[in-house]
């Protein structure tokens, strides 16, 4: 009996941190939301992203682009991400990938990150693109590839688009540069 109450306890403490880690993400900053890899390997090959190339991706999730940049682009990918649970995912499904950083951080703290990046791919929404603009154009050099799957930059129109399949529907990806 007693090992029943001990799977238990362990089972309600994994899902009150599964709980409280999605409200966190959803109160304070962006709700945790998938993307598919089909959407993911298109927004990187619209960025044009090549081996050895470094991929940053602002609100990472469990690190799928990431992930995807370095085994299908061979690509060096750095992930923040802020929510602890798909921060800790991103992390476990990383650790053996040399060319993968993690970082549990605010995506406002990226600046060194942004400047050293060659593509940037961010599934945000807007009201988040809004707030991370200046930050994101200000920082790129010219080289720079921004693509944002689903939404864009209030101020910067995109260079170019494409349509995409993400979670079963048709969507567009967003490909954007400094101007």
């Amino acid at each position: 009996m007693i090992y029943f109450d001990i799977i238990l306890i362990i089972f309600l403490l994994g899902f009150i941190f599964w709980v409280s880690s999605h409200l966190f993400s959803t109160i304070f900053h962006v709700p945790y939301v998938n993307s598919s890899d089909q959407a993911i390997h298109d927004a990187l090959k619209l960025a044009g992203l090549k081996k050895g190339e470094t991929l940053l991706d602002l609100g990472c999730g469990r690190g799928d682009a990431l992930i995807i940049a370095a085994r299908d682009f061979g690509a060096k990918a750095i992930g923040y991400e802020i929510s602890p649970l798909p921060y800790l995912l991103a992390r476990v499904k990383t650790f053996a990938n040399p060319k993968i950083k993690v970082y549990c951080r605010d995506l406002k703290k990226a600046n060194v990150d942004i400047k050293k990046a060659d593509s940037i791919y961010l599934y945000l929404l807007n009201s988040v693109l809004d707030k991370i603009e200046d930050q994101i154009f200000n920082n790129v050099d010219d080289h720079t590839r921004v693509v944002s799957l689903a939404f864009k930059f209030p101020k910067h129109q995109p260079i170019n688009s494409i349509s995409t399949k993400n979670l079963g529907r048709v969507t567009q990806i967003y490909l954007y540069k400094k101007v």
